[in-house]
């Protein structure tokens, strides 16, 4: 056992840590809070993900805890009424993110199965900005499966399967959203 286990063994602790705590910010409902899981979850992801020598996802997660801090300053500054409303800084905000992440992507990537934190990654953004519960759940299905193929492709064994866990619990959450909103509309019908 060399060098190269240990590093894979550290790298595995590392996005155990990082799909546990998104997993978790499932169950805070204090924004901040979140905010700070988030942070240590991105940063987690993109310390496993430099030990396996992926540096799109790393490049991927310091553009999206940049992106969450400024979002989190942002909404916070924002009258409730106006948080679910799109503004002008919003669209400022989502080609900033777009061009920060195309540029991160163009400097690291070293071919298509590369690339696919970054087409995750730019799913995730506009879903968010986008501020539709049924466009965020269907990005969840989506970013899911691009990490699993890009934890294939990395021999990410530890990512594979908490990943997995991750799209089986959007596929719940996606019906979930369905069967209460179906299970609402007949309510109001009635």
């Amino acid at each position: 056992m060399g060098n190269g286990f240990l590093v894979y063994i550290i790298s595995q602790i590392f996005i155990t840590c990082a799909l546990g705590l998104q997993g978790g910010t499932y169950f805070i409902t204090n924004r901040h809070r979140q905010l700070v899981v988030i942070i240590l979850s991105n940063t987690c992801s993109a310390i496993c993900f430099f030990l396996l020598g992926g540096y799109v996802a790393v490049a991927m997660n310091i553009i999206a805890i940049a992106r969450d801090v400024t979002s989190h300053v942002i909404y916070a500054r924002r009258a409730p009424g106006d948080a679910d409303k799109i503004t002008r800084t919003d669209c400022w905000l989502l080609a900033l993110w777009i061009s920060l992440l195309t540029i991160g992507n163009v400097f690291t990537a070293h071919g298509v199965l590369s690339m696919l934190p970054y087409f995750s990654t730019m799913i995730f953004t506009i879903a968010i900005w986008q501020k539709s519960v049924l466009v965020y759940r269907f990005a969840g299905l989506l970013t899911n499966s691009l990490l699993i193929a890009y934890n294939i492709f990395m021999h990410n064994f530890m990512g594979i399967v908490l990943q997995s866990a991750l799209l089986v619990f959007a596929i719940i959450g996606f019906v979930t959203y369905f069967t209460h909103r179906s299970s609402q509309n007949a309510t109001i019908r009635v």
